[in-house]
């Protein structure tokens, strides 16, 4: 009997999620193929990537022993890289299912249009929403197949990176700064000169609010 060691067996389970964001790539691809839309086998692959979606995000959120988190363990390290690549598959699925989306009422229109649907806008937003998803999951599958070749290399992967790295904190709060609000003289510089700006009274809440304050 053959022994897995823990990191071979996360690289199995990478791999097999990157398996099935292939399979439905592909399948997206064979509805493509067809000239016209195929409700049914779409609904069918949403359905799909809406359990490996579930499967993702509970295996991003694994727990694991708190002391590992700073352990150079072989196979500590395979764990905390694997538990961003589930978190990057995640968001990537995600995505994709959002661009799927138009597909689902496009091919529903396209049905419910009378006359030739060859040339209907119905139809080419339908393949233009298969193309989009498909482009999704092609990087979530070759991304993670990366991250499973290397799950315990002396450098991270590129997608390790952008999760860990520097870049990843100024990202972070960069979408936490505040938006500076806007001058109280806006709406006249926007109103062009020689234009007659009229601001309207304040509500009653103000009024009370002010009144109470003084």
């Amino acid at each position: 009997m053959t022994y897995t060691t823990p990191v071979e067996l996360q690289s199995q389970w990478l791999l097999g999620t990157a398996t099935n964001l292939h399979d439905f790539r592909e399948e997206l691809w064979r509805l493509y193929t067809y000239r016209d839309p195929q409700p049914a086998r779409l609904g069918a692959v949403l359905d799909g990537m809406t359990q490996v979606q579930r499967k993702l995000q509970a295996n991003a959120i694994d727990e694991y022993d708190i002391v590992a988190l700073d352990s150079t363990r072989p196979e500590d390290i395979a764990w905390r890289r694997c538990s961003v690549a589930y978190a990057y598959a995640a968001l990537l699925n995600a995505k994709a299912i959002v661009r799927l989306q138009p597909a689902v009422v496009s091919a529903t229109l396209t049905c419910l249009t009378p006359g030739p649907a060859y040339g209907s806008p119905h139809r080419q937003a339908y393949f233009k929403s298969l193309s989009a998803g498909r482009e999704v999951l092609d990087e979530a599958v070759w991304k993670l197949r990366e991250t499973a070749e290397h799950l315990t290399a002396a450098e991270e992967p590129d997608l390790l990176k952008a999760f860990t790295g520097d870049a990843a904190v100024r990202m972070i709060r960069s979408a936490a700064v505040v938006a500076k609000p806007a001058e109280p003289d806006t709406a006249r510089k926007a109103a062009g000169p020689g234009a007659t700006v009229v601001a309207a009274p304040p509500s009653r809440a103000v009024s009370a609010r002010t009144g109470a304050r003084r």
